[in-house]
């Protein structure tokens, strides 16, 4: 897995017309099956890049994002340390 670049999200809002984007991935975990070695298993993970077209979007985007990564993905909650890199 490889995080998704904020260009991607970039080219998705410039391609369809939209001022705010929301890219979320999932890889699933897969246990290693009959046969195989522990290091066969794949490990999932989730990722999510947001966009928006200027700072009022993006940080719409922000505030939607870290509500569904806190409150339905049961991510931490790290907008206290965003917020001060974004300062």
């Amino acid at each position: 897995m490889k995080p998704i670049p904020i260009s991607a999200a970039k080219r998705i809002a410039d391609e369809y017309g939209y001022d705010q984007v929301m890219v979320y991935a999932r890889k699933v975990d897969r246990p290693a099956g009959t046969g195989e070695t522990a290091s066969d298993a794949i490990k999932g993970g989730e990722h999510m890049t947001t966009y928006g077209v200027n700072k009022v979007h993006c940080a719409a985007m922000k505030r939607i994002s870290n509500f569904l990564q806190v409150k339905i993905m049961g991510w931490p909650d790290n907008s206290d340390n965003q917020q001060k890199a974004d300062t």
